[in-house]
């Protein structure tokens, strides 16, 4: 064999189409020369049907399909162990190579005796060359300048881009010291000589060090101009985020502790973290802006309407203002409607416009009574407020209509069903919808699922594709872009329902329970013909934990007030457990993990809100507390422990 070609998959179906398409076509001219090839896939225990794809279009591709995401180290090793060829090619599944790419590397490669690894020209998906496709040793200084951005300063300086070898020409075959791991052409001996990837990297890092290893075993590292390849880089990774982040420069730090020693490795350690730092401090701040730019934009849209209503109605009323009182004072009702909306979850996507209103109208209310209150030397006119509250839902509707049309999120949209259930009560749930005609349009063509316990294979049918389990409910909706997600009450527990939700509260993503046991669909206000129980996971989106937060500390405080009251009933444990709920450590009502857990619960609670959820109704119950969460609920809950003098020994874990 003279060539294996590894490409190591997750989540990327669409591109790795293409890819094994050009690899296929590479191969054949490979064979009319002479020689002989072969391909492995391995997939990193992907949802996406990137497997079927490659087993249904691809069959002459070796396919691994993991259990598990092994990272691409791992992953690229297991088909290196198994690689026969004499050249091993690592390939992104994002690129594509030319059909003579494969054919000018082996030729050249072949007639390099020192050659252990070899890099291509890259460009990305609009022509643009990548300058990563030559690299130098990220020695301390050349890290300084890479992750400081100066290096723009002077692209072609060997020096200040010895990161990116500014100085050798692109259009040029060189030797190099650092390959990309989207093309990485290898020596089969001299992998067996300097071993394979590190698998201590998870992700980024491990093509430097072993790039590094090859030069240090006596080999050489080319650039070949010869061919180039399209790589759309950074399709599959959300490189702004702050994960990826952390992930890429743990992976230099991984590096600078293996290669470097002494002050020279000191001082690569420390731009590492200053860069971690900044980078993360961006992401991090990039997030804040997107949460509350709407907000304030709002907010000051508010503020300028409310100030030219007042000076317009003191040039038709002829009254002169005092502006050093009046702006602030606008400026505060500006606050106040946005604070209510916010905290009536007007801001929490997705937007609800019940939400909304409900919160222009309680601010209006808290405006008039603050009002009536303030004396009368500091009052406008209460036309300003009547006229303001028909003014900000205008304000309100076109900032929405322009954030959505901006953001692509003004609302509508396909339905896309996500079932959790067994096989068996799959069939039952599709049966029942279809039944009582609840969701609309009734169309199962393909239907995606997932199995809340371990699967039998001979138990899937044709029009079901199954995408794991519970552990890949997050990365299922990620790539596919499920909105709804319907749950067997049969087959999947309360806690795992509840874990469900936690894990997913960011996402515009409504959560449906369906009872097939019970030959009925159960919704809000029990057995109903209405639609699925509409599950939102209430007490883990923003509105309801800012509820719950205030009810914590309004209830604290009045334990804290009436201290007396609690020593006299020797119940003095409550004074701690109020302390520890206004710090934030704990709250006064929860619940305990049912069952076996993945996701475990970070919050610690005083007193539980169900007691036995052993059985079917103690789990309704909880559900229903989950679901349809009010403060109300916890002040139940803790009028009884008071009453009944309920010992507070120890928190627990909700």
């Amino acid at each position: 064999m003279d060539v294996s070609v590894i490409i190591v998959n997750y989540n990327v179906e669409h591109f790795l189409a293409q890819c094994l398409q050009s690899v296929r076509q590479g191969m054949e001219v490979l064979k009319r020369s002479g020689y002989s090839g072969e391909t492995f896939v391995v997939d990193n225990h992907s949802v996406d049907g990137s497997c079927a794809m490659v087993r249904a279009q691809f069959p002459e591709v070796e396919l691994l399909a993991l259990e598990e995401n092994l990272g691409f180290s791992k992953a690229n090793n297991l088909a290196i162990l198994q690689a026969q060829g004499r050249w091993v090619l690592l390939l992104n599944p994002d690129t594509v190579i030319q059909e003579d790419t494969l054919i000018k590397c082996l030729e050249y490669a072949d007639n390099q005796p020192k050659l252990g690894g070899m890099g291509v020209p890259m460009v990305d998906g609009n022509g643009v060359y990548l300058p990563e496709s030559k690299r130098g040793i990220p020695t301390p200084s050349a890290a300084f300048w890479k992750i400081s951005g100066l290096y723009r300063l002077a692209p072609r300086s060997a020096k200040i881009n010895r990161y990116y070898q500014g100085h050798l020409s692109q259009d040029e075959t060189h030797c190099i010291e650092i390959l990309s791991g989207a093309f990485m052409w290898m020596r089969k001996e001299s992998l067996d000589a300097v071993g394979v990837l590190d698998e201590t990297y998870f992700m980024y890092g491990e093509d430097i060090d072993l790039s590094w290893r090859l030069i240090k075993g006596g080999w050489e590292n080319h650039y070949f101009a010869e061919t180039s390849i399209i790589h759309y880089k950074g399709e599959s990774t959300k490189k702004g985020s702050l994960n990826y982040v952390l992930v890429f420069y743990r992976a230099m730090q991984i590096f600078a502790k293996t290669h470097f020693s002494g002050p020279g490795g000191q001082v690569m350690h420390a731009v590492i973290q200053w860069a971690i730092y900044v980078r993360a401090a961006l992401a991090i701040g990039s997030r804040i802006w997107k949460a509350i730019s709407l907000p304030l934009i709002e907010c000051a849209l508010m503020w300028g309407g409310l100030v030219g209503l007042l000076q317009a109605y003191g040039a038709w009323k002829s009254i002169v203002y005092d502006w050093s009182w009046a702006l602030p004072a606008m400026a505060v009702y500006a606050l106040v409607w946005t604070g209510v909306i916010k905290l009536q979850g007007g801001y929490d996507p997705p937007w609800r416009w019940n939400s909304i209103l409900k919160g222009v109208a309680l601010g209006s209310l808290v405006l008039f009574a603050s009002y009536g209150l303030l004396p009368e030397d500091v009052r406008f006119s209460r036309a300003i407020l009547v006229l303001g509250t028909a003014m900000v839902p205008l304000i309100l509707v076109c900032t929405r209509f322009v954030a959505g049309k901006l953001t692509g999120s003004s609302g509508g949209g396909q339905v896309k069903r996500l079932y959790v259930s067994g096989p068996e009560d799959l069939d039952r749930i599709k049966d029942l919808i279809r039944s009582m005609d609840v969701l609309e349009p009734v169309e199962f063509g393909v239907v995606h699922a997932i199995c809340p316990y371990p699967q039998v294979a001979s138990q899937t049918a044709s029009d079901v594709q199954w995408l794991g389990g519970m552990a890949e409910l997050d990365e299922a909706i990620r790539v596919h872009g499920f909105n709804q997600i319907i749950m067997s009450g049969r087959d999947v527990t309360a806690s795992m329902m509840i874990q469900a939700m936690t894990r997913v509260t960011q996402s515009a993503v409504r959560f449906r329970i369906a009872w097939t046991d019970d030959g009925q669909i159960v919704g809000a206000g029990g057995p109903e013909r209405g639609a699925i129980t509409d599950l939102n996971g209430a007490i883990f989106k923003p509105r309801a934990r800012r509820s719950k937060r205030v009810f914590d500390v309004v209830a604290s405080l009045l334990v804290l007030v009436i201290f007396p009251v609690f020593l006299v009933r020797r119940q003095s444990r409550w004074l701690g457990a109020a302390l520890s709920v206004m710090a934030g450590q704990t709250t006064w009502v929860g619940f305990t993990n049912i069952g076996p857990s993945q996701v475990p619960y970070t919050h610690r609670f005083v007193f539980q809100r169900v007691e036995d959820v052993s059985d079917r109704v103690g789990q309704r119950t909880l559900l229903t507390y989950v679901r349809d969460y009010r403060w109300t609920m916890d002040l139940q809950v803790i009028w009884e422990a008071l009453i009944s003098y309920r010992a507070i020994h120890r928190h627990g874990h909700y």
